[in-house]
């Protein structure tokens, strides 16, 4: 133990033990110095997170519950907001902003708005934490108060830039929803009209209750017809045909067969069920247009069809026309109501311990170099000596 003792007292007393002492001594005292002599900085961090709350039940949530959750759109959309916000703290015209807001093109002695740009950015940084969907903003500088004072109005001046991008795609979107509104409202009368002009060309009122009228009056009918026949057939085997009673009872037959034929009779030219249907009303029952309140029974499957596809076409525009009346107004309050477009969690607060120099980190950190610098003075020379002569002696 003594011998190992007096081998690093006599490697104490060498010279390279001496490089090695002075160097980190002098790495320690430049370390010390630089620690106490530096200035101060402080850093101030501002938190915030995509307002969300306010976009709820949009058509991605609606999608995502129809899937049954299998996708989470909504997750999705949050994580694009928080690049979106992230992106926007960095956006030039947010930078820009700040540097005329606070000059600090001559705080930074900047003789261009370029190298403040690059100044202010060499002080602030941003992270993103997806998992958490948050986004911070940490910048530094000597001063508490005015790091304080550039982290919130960074906060105040992106949130402006953020919410006029968001409320310039809300409106937009409002402003074609009532576009679409107008045209689909007008659409909709057009159909009522058309479904209206047809009624009162046809004399419709109510077809079902038309039509049972006319099918009850051709079956009265008819059954008199047979009454009559059965009459004058009887009459006819006792009397001549040109009695006077048997004139009459054919009279009246031939008056019934034509009022009988002209509530069945079809139109002329009528279509069949598989043909189409023109849009405009120029090809009609001949009939319809000469009978008054109650159609020929043949053309009532034509007039039912043709009133069925124009109450339809009613009913598709008024559905389509309230749908997109609700979107307007999902989309108006949705506009209103999303008053920010992303929500401060933390406020900058002016800062009070300074986040750098760390003088113990500081003063390590010189302590390591000097002593590194040391070793590498007192043998660096003689291992070098060592690899481009092998035969010398290392303490040569």
């Amino acid at each position: 133990m003594s011998a190992v003792a007096n081998r690093i007292l006599g490697w104490l007393r060498t010279r390279e033990a001496r490089r090695v002492a002075g160097t980190t001594v002098a790495g320690v005292l430049v370390a010390v110095i630089y620690a106490f002599s530096a200035p101060n900085w402080y850093q101030s961090t501002l938190t915030v997170m995509p307002a969300t709350a306010a976009k709820g039940g949009g058509v991605s949530s609606q999608l995502a519950g129809a899937l049954g959750g299998a996708l989470d759109f909504t997750d999705v959309g949050v994580n694009a907001d928080v690049e979106r916000i992230a992106a926007v703290l960095q956006s030039r015209s947010v930078t820009d902003a700040v540097i005329r807001k606070l000059d600090l093109m001559k705080r930074y002695r900047a003789a261009y708005v370029e190298h403040a740009r690059q100044a202010l950015w060499s002080h602030c940084f941003t992270q993103i934490d997806r998992k958490a969907r948050l986004v911070s903003l940490t910048c530094e500088d000597q001063e508490p108060e005015f790091v304080q004072r550039l982290v919130e109005y960074f906060g105040e001046h992106g949130n402006e830039v953020f919410l006029r991008v968001g409320t310039s795609s809300a409106s937009e979107e409002v402003r074609f929803l009532e576009q679409r509104v107008v045209e689909m409202r007008k659409e909709a009368d057009d159909s009522a009209r058309k479904l209206r002009e047809f009624e009162e060309r046809f004399k419709i009122i109510d077809l079902d209750s038309q039509s049972k009228a006319v099918v009850s009056a051709m079956a009265s009918l008819r059954s008199q017809e047979i009454s009559k026949e059965l009459e004058l057939s009887y009459m006819n085997t006792y009397s001549a045909r040109d009695e006077a009673t048997a004139v009459t009872l054919r009279q009246q037959l031939a008056l019934m067969n034509s009022k009988f034929r002209k509530l069945e009779e079809a139109p002329s030219g009528a279509r069949g069920a598989g043909d189409a249907v023109p849009a405009k009303f120029e090809t009609r029952p001949t009939a319809a247009k000469e009978a008054d309140l109650f159609p020929p029974a043949m053309s009532v499957p034509l007039l039912r069809y043709e009133l069925g596809q124009l109450y339809r076409d009613r009913n598709i525009r008024e559905t389509d026309l309230l749908l997109l009346m609700q979107r307007l107004e999902m989309a108006k309050v949705n506009e209103a109501r999303d008053t920010s477009a992303f929500q401060i969690l933390d406020h900058p607060e002016v800062p009070t311990f300074k986040s750098r120099p760390r003088r113990r980190d500081t003063v390590a950190a010189g302590l390591a170099l000097g002593l590194v610098a040391g070793l590498a003075w007192a043998f660096g020379r003689s291992y070098v000596r060592s690899l481009v002569e092998p035969g010398s002696p290392k303490g040569a």
